[in-house]
């Protein structure tokens, strides 16, 4: 494919997941390091690009893709596959996915982290200053997360990944809302996911993706 790939986005974990997958495809791109509510996203040129305004921007050649789990699903099934990434070939492994990828993005991202970066304290990285002070909401959130966590901990594995032997858009997903979890510093009190948190980000493409997305 005559490939021009470009990403927009960084300093957040949702673009990191973009970074992430082009990372274990090996693919090149090109990365501009705008951030949110900066003004870079608010120009002419981006928001004709995209119309939301918002991080991350996916492009490749002339497709643009705003949605960070979708752009990464369109790297997953439309490069040649690298050895060691999973990627589901039955009906069976690709509900699996699925549910990893909805599950973390409803139930970690939406409905715990983001509440916390909108209501958290501005010195706790949160946004109080601009969407107001909920100390319930965010007392709620943290609980939510909390029985998320404990809800999904029988089907996280004590060795390897979600689905196997190697790494898959379910774990980017996962690994990318723990990692949040850390910054907010939200305790995860399951030795098994901490188990598994610590010895995924040791992964060479994980490291890279995490340089591109927080490096300079």
């Amino acid at each position: 494919m005559n490939n021009k790939i470009e990403v927009w986005g960084h300093k957040t974990y949702r673009p990191f997941r973009i970074y992430w997958i082009l990372e274990e495809y090996n693919l090149k791109y090109k990365s501009y390091k705008i951030g949110s509510r900066t003004g870079e996203t608010q120009t002419t040129e981006y928001l004709e690009m995209n119309p939301k305004g918002k991080i991350p921007l996916f492009r490749h050649n002339e497709i643009f893709i705003s949605e960070s789990v979708a752009a990464m699903n369109y790297v997953a099934n439309n490069f040649e596959k690298p050895l060691d990434f999973f990627i589901p070939t039955t009906p069976k492994e690709k509900a699996k996915v699925d549910e990893w990828s909805y599950f973390c993005a409803m139930e970690l991202d939406a409905l715990s982290i983001y509440i916390l970066r909108r209501h958290e304290q501005v010195e706790n990285r949160g946004l109080s200053n601009l969407y107001g002070e909920a100390p319930n909401a965010i007392k709620t959130a943290k609980e939510h997360f909390a029985r998320m966590i404990k809800a999904c901990e029988r089907d996280v594995p004590s060795e390897k990944w979600l689905m196997g032997n190697s790494p898959s858009c379910a774990d980017i997903m996962f690994i990318s809302c723990l990692q949040v979890a850390k910054l907010f510093k939200i305790q995860i009190e399951s030795d098994k996911i901490v188990s598994y948190l610590e010895r995924s980000v040791k992964r060479k493409q994980l490291i890279n993706a995490e340089s591109q997305t927080f490096g300079e």
